[in-house]
């Protein structure tokens, strides 16, 4: 299947996240939910009978309890000007285990900070691995500079990373990664970041979306290791083997 079946294939889980005891500016309550609203996850807030804890935040899968993190903590990786989108340095932060575990969500209409919180957590796990593949579609080459710190470390770590995009200006040599120049609609259209674990399915995850507008993307994020294995060899058949 082509990245846009794929897409189209995955169903996004009926995801609730619930804020409990939050007493943060309702200016951050906002940012969590405009956050969280396009990944079309059901967002509400509730107190518990005696008020304790405070400011947890707690993610349910069609009820079922899944993970828990503090609501300053989730804020802290969103925030418009000092999120994670900001960060320079793949050891700097830990993903809380909230987001991290909003598994096979979709998503509609992220911008390119949405996008780039979602890619840093992929990234993260490959560096947290230290081994491996990392496989990441910038669009186009000259993008790749963007983020120049992230995958210049990259390059130097035992992660073999790739990176993919249009022919349209060259990598710099400090970036020490594998260069795909790919002249393709598919590749100009596709935003990915593909982890293969290092063999282990318990490790690999990936994120897949779309431009569907200026800087603007639909797509999903997984962990499931078949999916991640089925864009990967969607990727090599497709674009590696030319």
């Amino acid at each position: 299947m082509s990245f846009r079946e794929i897409i189209d294939s995955v169903n996004g889980s009926r995801n609730t996240i619930t804020l409990f005891n939050v007493d943060a500016p309702p200016r951050a309550v906002e940012q969590v939910a405009n956050y969280l609203e396009p990944q079309q996850v059901r967002f509400v807030s509730d107190t518990s009978e005696k008020g304790r804890p405070t400011n947890f935040v707690v993610l349910h899968d069609d009820g079922e309890f899944v993970a828990a993190s503090d609501f300053r903590d989730v804020y802290s990786h969103v925030d418009i000007e000092t999120g994670l989108h900001t960060a320079t340095e793949l050891g700097e932060f830990e993903y809380p285990d909230v987001l991290r575990h909003v598994d096979d969500t979709t998503f509609s209409e992220f911008g390119k900070r949405r996008m780039i919180i979602a890619s840093r957590e992929i990234e993260k796990r490959a560096w947290d691995v230290g081994d491996g593949q990392l496989h990441t579609g910038f669009q186009r080459l000259s993008l790749v500079e963007s983020q120049h710190r992230i995958y210049r470390k990259l390059g130097e770590s035992e992660v073999e990373t790739h990176v993919y995009g249009v022919s349209d200006a060259a990598v710099s040599d400090a970036i020490d990664v594998n260069v795909h120049g790919i002249d393709s609609d598919e590749i100009a259209r596709s935003w990915f970041v593909l982890f293969d674990g290092d063999g282990d399915d318990r490790e690999k995850c990936g994120l897949l979306a779309q431009e569907v507008g200026e800087n603007v993307y639909s797509g999903f994020w997984t962990y499931r290791a078949g999916l991640v294995d089925e864009m990967l060899a969607h990727l090599t058949a497709t674009h590696r083997s030319r």
